[in-house]
């Protein structure tokens, strides 16, 4: 009987691990696609209005996908749906290396988009109900972790295939194709569909104006420092090793700080760490505004070694103040909320959070419109920076939650559609 135990749980650790590589698969492909599109607009002459159209249909897509995969997943099951979505991606990444058409970038970003959030709905789905309670904690830190790890891995990709971007696009439909089999082959349980959780902008908006606005704002400048600033570091001359090496550090900074700022967070009044970490954001990127993206000569070429580690360690901290906002932002609204509407709160985050991946690229196509394209870096300082003072204001109009009544901040990530374990 004990040999029949440990070969059951000898099984799901397998599966789990099978799950978290096929995950880690599709973060890789979703990452190194947000890089290559940027740049492979940039080197066919492409304009600022474009890189913005094709990051806004993505974002568009996924924001869809996040309330249309409900029904399939109930329809279909789990392991259907996955390989649906996936073979999707790799079908509209295929057609992408195949065209210049911007009207075909602008449908194939927004297929994607939409099979993505079917894709983390599966796997992060699967994930939580395969976890054992009691470890299901530590499980979900390592699947962050994993994401972390896949995102610096995929700007090595990029970096690798710089010289033929077409060839970029078909390495990652192939990389969407072995998550399909990854995933095939798991032989634990497919979990049973739950009833979807409601947005609730409203009250989740009285309850935390901080997260609300703040989640909104980091869903606008995220969406524009991954897919748009590459494009525009592209056309001003620096080269595609740069680019990536950069955006690489960037994830790999939120790799080294997210969970000692969430432990730092689980300590104090979460919103003094969001005013610190908004703060030390803009102040990057208004550096990045000054001496990098104005006329590119900081980064032109082939840098010397000291700038090249200069700006290595400004995208570290670039990328462990931004990228863990939405984590502490969800922990503060959950400090907040009713545990009844945990949820809603996270979806309707996840929710405020995607429009915001709209609402950035759109509002970089009107800015370079009318005032040119260097103006965009200044005005996701000020955005930011302005949040920053918003958040200030609010500590001193509101008193904070007592720290015995924090809950203890999760991983969460901008991709999840499933509502918070707890």
């Amino acid at each position: 009987m004990q040999d029949g135990r440990n070969g059951v749980l000898e099984c799901k650790s397998y599966s789990l691990q099978a799950l978290l590589l096929s995950m880690g698969s599709i973060h890789l492909a979703t990452a190194a696609l947000g890089t290559l599109v940027a740049l492979r607009i940039a080197a066919i002459g492409g304009s600022a209005e474009l890189a913005s159209l094709v990051a806004a249909s993505y974002s568009l897509g996924f924001l869809l996908g996040c309330f249309l995969t409900y029904k399939p997943l109930a329809n279909v099951g789990y392991v259907r749906a996955f390989a649906a979505a996936a073979a999707l991606s790799a079908m509209f990444a295929l057609l992408m290396s195949r065209t210049d058409s911007a009207a075909s970038w602008v449908i194939a970003r927004f297929v994607i988009g939409m099979a993505t959030a079917g894709l983390y709905s599966v796997g992060e789905a699967w994930i939580n109900d395969s976890a054992p309670s009691e470890s299901r904690g530590r499980i979900l830190a390592v699947y962050s972790t994993v994401l972390g790890v896949a995102s610096v891995a995929s700007q090595a990709l990029v970096a690798f295939v710089a010289e033929d971007i077409a060839a970029g696009f078909v390495l990652m439909a192939a990389t969407f194709c072995f998550a399909i089999v990854v995933l095939a082959l798991t032989n634990v349980k497919q979990p049973a569909v739950k009833g979807h959780a409601t947005v609730r902008l409203l009250p989740v908006f009285r309850y935390s104006p901080t997260a609300f606005v703040g989640t909104l704002v980091t869903g606008i400048v995220v969406t524009v420092f991954l897919s748009i600033l590459p494009f525009q570091a592209s056309t001003v001359g620096i080269s595609s090793t740069t680019i990536t090496v950069n955006i690489a550090m960037a994830y790999a900074g939120r790799i080294l700080f997210q969970y000692p700022l969430g432990r730092i967070s689980d300590l104090m009044d979460r919103r003094v760490v969001v005013v610190g970490l908004s703060l030390v954001a803009s102040g990057v990127l208004l550096l990045i505004a000054v001496f990098v993206t104005a006329d590119g000569s900081a980064l032109r070429g082939e840098p010397g070694m000291m700038i090249s580690i200069v700006a290595a360690g400004v995208s570290i901290v670039l990328g462990g103040t931004l990228l863990p906002l939405y984590a502490i932002l969800m922990a503060h609204a959950m400090d907040r909320t009713d545990p009844i509407y945990v949820p809603s709160t996270a979806i309707t985050l996840l929710f405020v959070f995607t429009v915001g991946g709209v609402l950035g690229p759109v509002l970089v196509a009107m800015i370079s419109a009318v005032f040119g394209d260097k103006f965009m870096d200044w005005a996701i300082f000020s955005l930011l920076f302005s949040f920053s003072l918003f958040a200030a204001w609010r500590i001193g109009q509101v008193d904070p939650v007592p720290l015995a009544e924090q809950i203890d901040m999760a991983p969460a990530t901008a991709t999840s559609v499933e509502s918070l374990a707890r």
